[in-house]
């Protein structure tokens, strides 16, 4: 239903966190960050109440792993729900239930969570991290100051999406996206201040939506 990426870039204090899918409003649902203390994303069967809980299990200290631990205690059907977490130090951890619709599962590397379901196959999430890995963050010519670095992660992780669609992406196609960036210090107050959080509720080309509105953000 849902193929998303968590990143960390702890040398610049910058957490981001984007989605697609060919569901309504993929933003409002599926998506949080906490600024300095990590992201989350709950998807397939979603269960949007995971995300507060899961987030202060970070902010309190605890591995993304410990904190998963609990999802049993959270939620009365961990099978159908899957999630990723990720602390803002660049640990991680996913859950994929067993009622989650094929194809789902996750892939990672030191500070980055690419998680999906309902894909056309694994190749969505291989190329995502193929596609984070292979380009290195650097400090873009286009922004200045502090928000360089958020600037070159939003537009990396919407390339990551868009390398999850040319592999197929979600099966039955296209309508919503989001993303998130937080920069800066831990900053536990909700909402919280982010410095992008744009949402393409429902749109026939949902990521060239969220570049168009990114160059709003930025500057083209």
């Amino acid at each position: 239903m849902t193929y998303s990426l968590l990143l960390a870039h702890p040398a610049s204090r910058t957490l981001a966190v984007a989605t697609a899918s060919f569901s309504l409003a993929v933003g409002k649902a599926v998506p949080a960050v906490l600024p300095g203390i990590g992201a989350v994303v709950s998807q397939a069967y979603t269960n949007t109440r995971l995300r507060g809980p899961l987030l202060r299990m970070l902010e309190s200290g605890q591995h993304p792993a410990a904190a998963l631990a609990k999802l049993a205690i959270l939620d009365t059907d961990p099978a159908r729900r899957q999630v990723g977490l990720l602390a803002a130090d660049g640990s991680h951890a996913a859950h994929t239930g067993t009622d989650c619709s094929d194809w789902a599962g996750h892939r990672s590397a030191p500070g980055i969570l690419v998680i999906g379901n309902l894909l056309t196959g694994p190749d969505v999430v291989d190329g995502m991290l193929a596609s984070l890995t292979t380009s290195p963050l650097v400090t873009s010519a286009l922004v200045s100051g502090a928000d360089a670095a958020a600037h070159d992660i939003a537009r990396r992780a919407v390339s990551a999406l868009r390398t999850g669609l040319a592999a197929g992406g979600d099966r039955r196609g296209q309508q919503s996206s989001a993303l998130q960036v937080a920069a800066g210090g831990r900053d536990s107050d909700w909402p919280p201040a982010l410095t992008v959080d744009l949402r393409v509720d429902d749109h026939g080309h949902p990521l060239d939506e969220l570049d168009r509105m990114l160059d709003l953000k930025f500057g083209a």
